[in-house]
């Protein structure tokens, strides 16, 4: 277990941290995960974990996938370290910011986003210390409740993302977390992939959040998973270990082509 102790200094809406004073220094090694354990107040949850690319060199930047997942669960690196083999991306599974009690009003979300993009910022700072990552090829993805949540964070901040991966979900209607034209701007050639279950309950709210992606003008890819419920297998999406690997490409970043 790695504790994880940062002093932040607040300065506008920037926060700087201090470099941590850290015992027993986590081993980043390649192909393997590490729990590194969060006691600071603005990382959601009591811990995240990162697992590092069997093919792992400190010679480039690595692309990055921070994934939240579904309702009782825990951080994880599931589905994606199965995805991609275990090579080619650092994925992290991120913990949640605590949200209260009780269903939350729109201001309420959209304060708990901003909370969440924070714990984002913090857990990168991190992770950044010990591994070389593209800030140009960072990834939001989300399994049910996680897929939703990936779907805001997205929205919250569309700049900051190369791109999104929603599973077995939608998108919050009425979050009002797109207020700006700007904003609505930034997801023009984004790509979104939104993979859903054909029997799954989510699979009108996701089908809707395809098409509201694409009225902004995203990219995006639809998958719908004959016979499955509210489920995912790893395994059984090609399109989507092609998704992955076209849009973390540095050629079409760089050139701004996506897939």
């Amino acid at each position: 277990m790695v504790s994880l102790t940062l002093c932040l200094c607040i300065a506008g809406t920037l926060f700087a941290a201090d470099k941590p004073a850290e015992i027993n220094e986590p081993n980043f090694a390649p192909g393997e995960e590490v729990r590194i354990d969060a006691n600071n107040k603005f990382i959601g949850g009591d811990h995240f974990i990162v697992y590092v690319p069997a093919d792992y060199t400190n010679e480039q930047d690595w692309p990055v996938i921070f994934f939240y997942h579904g309702m009782n669960g825990q951080p994880t690196t599931w589905p994606f370290k199965q995805i991609t083999g275990g090579n080619g991306f650092i994925v992290i599974g991120m913990g949640y910011v605590p949200s209260g009690e009780g269903p939350m009003t729109e201001g309420q979300y959209v304060n708990y986003i901003k909370r969440e993009r924070r714990s984002v910022l913090e857990v990168k700072r991190y992770v950044s210390g010990h591994l070389r990552i593209d800030e140009k090829r960072l990834f939001v993805t989300g399994f049910s409740m996680g897929g939703w949540h990936a779907a805001a964070m997205l929205e919250s901040s569309p700049k900051v993302w190369a791109g999104a991966v929603i599973l077995a979900a939608g998108r919050r209607q009425d979050a009002g977390l797109i207020t700006t034209d700007s904003g609505r701007g930034a997801l023009r050639g984004k790509p979104i992939y939104i993979g859903v279950g054909e029997k799954d309950t989510n699979l009108a709210p996701a089908k809707k959040a395809a098409a509201y992606y694409e009225k902004l003008g995203a990219k995006v890819t639809f998958e719908e998973f004959k016979g499955a419920e509210h489920s995912f297998d790893p395994s059984g999406s090609e399109v989507l270990r092609n998704w992955l690997i076209a849009n973390s490409s540095v050629e079409n970043i760089q050139s701004g082509k996506t897939n």
